[in-house]
């Protein structure tokens, strides 16, 4: 049982490793604005240029990061850019570091201290 919440336990802290940052998200889907407009809701302000529209999601929370996406005149994405708070850059974790963290802080409360690992 302890092996397997150790394995459980190094599996999450490698997702929490993952780049994700500057990872193109939905860059190839058919219907990418209204897969955007899906996930993350209307856009707080709409840019339209000559080759491009960008929209822009502006959020007031001090947990939730900015968001930045641009579409050519096909309506593919040519970039999803997420724009990470302060919170999130001095602690330089995204949303599975603390998905990882909680989960050992979870099973350290409930089993208590991790055996020493040689």
């Amino acid at each position: 049982m302890k092996k397997l919440v150790l394995y459980a336990a190094l599996v999450l802290f490698a997702c929490s490793c993952a780049p994700t940052i500057n990872r193109p998200l939905y860059a190839k889907s058919p219907a990418a604005k209204e897969l955007i407009r899906s996930k993350y809701g209307n856009p707080s302000k709409v840019e339209k240029q000559v080759a491009q529209e960008k929209w822009i999601y502006d959020y007031s929370s001090p947990f939730k990061s900015n968001r930045t996406v641009v579409f050519d005149t096909y309506g593919k994405i040519i970039k999803n850019k997420q724009h990470y708070k302060a919170f999130h850059m001095i602690t330089g974790f995204n949303k599975y570091g603390y998905i990882a963290i909680g989960t050992v802080l979870v099973l350290y409360l409930i089993n208590g201290p991790f055996p020493a690992l040689l």
